[in-house]
């Protein structure tokens, strides 16, 4: 892939305050008796809270054959979350290209940022489910060159008025895109990163990076770790902006402690029982306690939740995505978090 693309809309200034988003990932619990289309509403509703109590950006999971994959088409329903909102950037984290050919990627999600008024956050990755490559049909040991070549055609797609593209698995002559982006020249991208390899590499090229801190790391320290590395390759290939440094976390918010702690627990570990059915052989598996004590989710008051986000800023980290509606919590849970967050965590990043 050439570098040069970049054109980063998604840098941050020197000193800005840290962004604050909301990411859902599109978990519909059966035992809890909820249909779809309820399940839908309540990610619609969502967005519209987040709006009004200031959020800066809303993202969507891309998952697929079950419950953990409501999500199935993250344009759509940013499409959706466009007419229900007006200021919120949306996008989805992430849109998974290996499973789709990549001219139709850059038509839905240029088609995506037009419909929502040119607010589409755009980010990427490979996945992580051995059961969905299993079910589509495809290999996870040719994922990871499948993915960089994929992204190369959308970047084509999305900067060129007529490209050509010859690569392992995809051959395109004289291609060119009606429906292109709102935002000139493309919208801003991250590029999820959890191994060594891809955060350099990412680096390198000059885009933004995400991640899910328990999926990568053990502590705070190491999550410090793979952005000291990130930056390290972003700086050496000459990038001069600030990139945007996400990470989500699992967030859950009371006025006690223990409440929290004891409220949230089942949730997670509905979550961590799709995690061991769903990952690669030997992958690593939260433990709800071991994480919420290496500040790897954020569970507890909102004031230890302003001093656990501190620490995050201080390790280079400039915009949190919060996972608030995991493992079936309840709407008036997810609202009283956003709340919280919104009148007291919120003030103290001004």
């Amino acid at each position: 892939m050439r570098t040069g693309y970049s054109r980063l809309r998604n840098t941050v200034e020197i000193g800005a305050t840290m962004k604050f988003g909301i990411f859902v990932f599109g978990d519909n619990h059966p035992d809890l008796g909820r249909s779809n289309q309820k399940y839908y509403e309540e990610v619609l509703t969502m967005a519209e809270w987040a709006e009004e109590l200031g959020f800066d950006s809303f993202w969507l999971g891309e998952h697929h054959f079950y419950w953990y994959g409501t999500c199935v088409s993250p344009p759509m329903i940013i499409a959706a979350l466009g007419q229900r909102t007006k200021r919120i950037r949306l996008g989805p984290a992430v849109s998974v290209l290996p499973f789709h050919h990549p001219l139709v990627v850059a038509e839905e999600y240029g088609l995506a940022d037009n419909l929502c008024g040119g607010r589409l956050n755009f980010a990427i990755g490979s996945g992580f489910s051995p059961v969905e490559y299993k079910t589509f049909g495809m290999s996870m040991e040719e994922a990871r060159e499948r993915y960089w070549e994929s992204f190369d055609v959308i970047l084509k797609a999305w900067t060129q008025e007529e490209f050509s593209h010859q690569g392992k698995y995809f051959q395109i002559e004289h291609g060119s895109l009606f429906i292109k982006p709102m935002q000139k020249p493309m919208p801003p991208t991250w590029v999820a990163a959890s191994s060594d390899e891809t955060l350099t590499r990412t680096g390198e090229l000059g885009f933004s990076t995400m991640g899910i801190p328990f999926a990568r790391s053990n502590t705070i320290l190491e999550v410090k770790e793979k952005n000291d590395l990130f930056k390290e390759s972003y700086v050496r290939a000459g990038h001069k902006e600030e990139p945007d440094i996400i990470v989500a976390l699992h967030v859950y918010l009371t006025r006690g402690e223990e409440d929290a702690v004891d409220s949230a627990r089942p949730h997670f570990e509905r979550v961590v029982d799709y995690l061991k059915k769903s990952r690669r052989p030997g992958a690593k598996v939260p433990d709800f306690d071991n994480i919420r004590k290496e500040k790897l989710a954020v569970v507890t008051t909102p004031e230890n939740a302003v001093a656990i986000l501190r620490e995050y800023e201080k390790i280079g980290v400039t915009h949190v995505i919060s996972m608030v509606n995991f493992g079936g919590v309840p709407m008036n849970d997810v609202r009283r978090t956003l709340e919280l967050m919104s009148k007291e965590v919120f003030p103290r990043f001004k």
